[in-house]
């Protein structure tokens, strides 16, 4: 996603100070899938997808914060799953990112605060906060980061080398290795216009991720129709798994 330089650089800077963290989320949720920095490369693709193909354009204090919720909306997971957007919050309050309040300034860090925050399916989307600046329409970035966070459900996700090794070693549970599998089937999301366009090899072994993708546009088109935004449709296509990926 293309950024002002100094922007750019200030994400650079950023990443650069959470990666450790990030590294270490795999290890410290042993449930479902990875929340780390794989992860975080993942949503930010999706972001750059959807953002370029949305018919409504997004500014660039919007792109700021949509890039940079992707590298920190998960931190909170090193302390515990539940809540992590709240501990999340609560792990950037502390005055060892004093930088990052310091730099985006109030409006901005307010806007960075909401979309972490609401990233959470447990958070209800009708109460979105107020603008906290005319730069910055929340009605639309939430529903976005949102959106690109519930399109990683690609094998991307999941490493299946890891996933067999897991089973073998009785490590994973069995609702785990459901959804392990479930992504594995996923080669793909493309985002043409408005449409969602999971690449899909076996429709009836996708059917947990493309139900969770499904159910989440429900919730974030009902959004954007509120505030008469185009919203997003989910149109799945069957495609041949190549020789490399064939079991």
């Amino acid at each position: 996603m293309k950024l002002t330089e100094d922007h750019k650089s200030f994400v650079v800077y950023v990443a650069d100070c959470v990666t450790p963290l990030l590294h270490y989320i795999p290890t410290g949720i042993p449930e479902y899938t990875d929340h780390g920095f794989l992860h975080s490369i993942n949503v930010l693709r999706n972001i750059r997808d959807i953002v370029h193909e949305y018919p409504v354009k997004s500014e660039e204090e919007e792109k700021l914060i949509l890039t940079l919720s992707t590298v920190l909306h998960d931190l909170g997971c090193i302390v515990k799953r539940k809540k992590h957007n709240e501990r999340t919050i609560k792990i950037l309050s502390k005055s060892r990112f004093d930088f990052l309040r310091f730099t985006l300034g109030k409006p901005l860090y307010r806007a960075l605060e909401a979309v972490i925050t609401a990233h959470s399916g447990e958070v209800d989307l009708g109460r979105i906060p107020d603008d906290p600046c005319p730069e910055i329409r929340l009605k639309l970035t939430i529903p976005i980061f949102r959106l690109a966070d519930a399109c990683d459900i690609t094998s991307r996700r999941v490493k299946e080398l890891l996933l067999q090794i897991l089973v073998e070693e009785d490590l994973l549970n069995k609702k785990s290795e459901h959804i392990w599998r479930s992504h594995l089937e996923i080669e793909n999301i493309l985002v043409r216009g408005t449409q969602i366009r999971p690449q899909i090899y076996d429709r009836r072994l996708a059917r947990y991720s493309l139900a969770k993708l499904s159910d989440e546009l429900r919730v974030i088109n009902k959004i954007l129709s509120k505030h008469s935004l185009p919203i997003f449709t989910l149109e799945p296509d069957i495609v041949e798994r190549s020789i490399l990926k064939r079991p």
